[in-house]
């Protein structure tokens, strides 16, 4: 086998945001930068794909915080493509709608911390003292993340609210069950599970919404687009369907990671956007200690999810300017332990609005969550553009089953939708496994448990000094978790206190 080589001073391994985002920060910076990435399409978790000519999200549907004056338009802006994506706004009364089982009625979540307040007052007369509480402890736990603000600060300042679990905090905040499952009825953008699911998880993602939330036009793959366009300018390279299978350590440090097709990439810094558990199947050293190596691979993930995405009728269906978030039960938590036979007990719809047909949706996305062990019988198989595999009748069978019993909770919902659907597809863990290299196909990778964190918090330093990690896992997920994460893998190599003066300067000059 004829081998290449080529040297870097940064070599980042997987195209999601993460990478993305940190290759360009270090280009900027004048370094020498290669983005490898084995799928033929960047960005992760940001793809997108089409269905009869209509573009479909395959994880981020809505984004918070890229409103003026948030901290991810701020790291947007400094990264040069805020002003270039195109977004959508929601309804500001009610960017999200909670609805529990058959009920008429949906409880707005709505932008603006007093007009929060407010919409839900309407439904809950007796509590808006502790809805204020609840918008007071939102910017308090932000507050006490230094990154989320742009400002340095010290590891005390999260400890002393990152101990506080989900349920427990909101019951602190009202003694009213169904206020309290309304507050957490959007928990599937982060998975929460009771008695484990750390508190702040939930503020820093539903302070983002409150602030701002809006969708991608004409889709969340614009964010890599124009991340790679940026990289580009600034002399950085990418290397499509590049996967990774080795890297190599010598004398202590990481000398070149090899790929498939025999070409080998040195670099005197190497960052990993890759699950963990992913990384250590390819990486050669002795200096990864095996309790951390077991450590990693016994720990739990979050649930994974099944995705129905509809194509439909031209001004067939009238577009919701919101998202509907239903649980069959008031206990919005419960579903992430549902059962097979009750499937299934939660899910989140998300609408596009036409281009031609204004007011009317075009096409709808539908996630709810799936047990991996749901589609053990075909974990052999592999399928994502680089290397399709069928994986047989039996497979399509049980994605058509799942997919009625989604949609058939959905129709009630959204009774316009009976007869109007011109193409379907679906997605299940596998399809989230084989795209966005996570295990188990997991929605937002290892599950956070305040109990034991410490155990389940993935640092950015390895033991391999010139190897960061980045990416969903290391600190928090989502788009502004993992922007915030890129910036402290990125400090690591030219100082945090150089760049947040950067990023904040900037800011001040736009």
């Amino acid at each position: 086998m004829q081998y290449s080589s080529s040297s870097y001073d940064v070599v980042v391994i997987g195209s999601g945001l993460g990478g993305l985002l940190s290759a360009v920060i270090m280009a900027k910076e004048g370094m020498k930068v290669c983005v490898l990435e084995k799928n033929k399409q960047l960005g992760g978790c940001l793809q997108t794909f089409s269905l009869q000519k209509q573009v479909f999200d395959s994880c981020v549907h809505y984004v918070g915080g890229l409103g003026e004056g948030h901290t991810l338009h701020r790291i947007f802006s400094y990264a040069g493509i805020m002003d270039k994506l195109e977004l959508k706004s929601f309804d500001p009364d009610g960017f999200d709608r909670i609805v529990f089982d058959r009920e008429d009625t949906s409880y707005p979540l709505a932008i603006g911390g007093a007009n929060f307040v407010e919409q839900l007052r309407a439904y809950f007369p007796g509590e808006k003292q502790a809805l204020e509480n609840y918008i007071t402890l939102l910017k308090k736990v932000g507050d006490h993340f230094p990154l989320y603000r742009l400002r340095k600060g010290d590891a005390h300042e999260k400890s002393s609210v990152s101990g506080w679990e989900l349920t427990s905090t909101l019951e602190s905040i009202t003694t009213n069950k169904l206020l309290q499952n309304v507050l957490s009825g959007n928990n599937l953008l982060y998975a929460g599970v009771k008695n484990k699911t750390p508190f702040y998880l939930h503020a820093l993602v539903s302070e983002s919404y409150i602030h701002s939330a809006h969708k991608i036009i004409p889709g969340s793959s614009q964010v890599s687009k124009f991340l790679a366009n940026e990289l580009r300018a600034y002399g950085g390279e990418i290397f499509r369907n590049t996967e990774v299978i080795k890297l190599t350590e010598e004398q202590g440090l990481l000398r070149y990671a090899e790929t498939a097709d025999g070409q080998q990439f040195y670099g005197k810094q190497f960052i990993a956007n890759m699950h963990p558990q992913v990384l250590l199947e390819i990486l050669h050293t002795n200096l990864i200690r095996p309790a951390y190596k077991n450590r990693i691979s016994s720990l739990q993930q979050t649930i994974a999810p099944f995705m129905l995405n509809l194509v439909l009728q031209p001004a067939a269906v009238p577009m919701r300017h919101h998202n509907i978030y239903w649980h069959r039960s008031h206990d919005s938590l419960a579903a992430v332990h549902y059962s097979a036979a009750n499937f299934p007990e939660t899910y989140a719809a998300y609408f596009t609005e036409s281009k031609e047909h204004k007011g009317f949706a075009e096409s709808i996305s539908i996630l709810t969550y799936m047990y991996y062990d749901e589609v053990k019988p075909w974990e052999q198989t592999h399928n994502h553009t680089g290397a399709k595999q069928e994986r047989g009748e039996s497979y399509g069978e049980f994605k058509q089953q799942k997919s009625e019993q989604l949609l058939q909770k959905v129709l009630q919902q959204v009774p316009e939708l009976q007869g109007t659907i011109l193409a379907r597809s679906a997605a299940t863990p596998l399809t989230f496994r084989d795209y966005t290299a996570t295990p188990s196909g997991s929605l937002y990778g290892i599950l956070k448990d305040v109990q034991n964190s410490a155990a389940t918090t993935v640092a950015v330093k390895t033991k391999i000094p010139n190897l960061l990690f980045t990416g969903q896992n290391v600190n928090m997920h989502g788009v502004l978790g993992v922007s915030i994460t890129a910036l402290a893998t990125c400090a690591e190599l030219i100082g945090m206190d150089y760049l947040l003066a950067k990023v904040n300067r900037d800011h001040l000059i736009s």
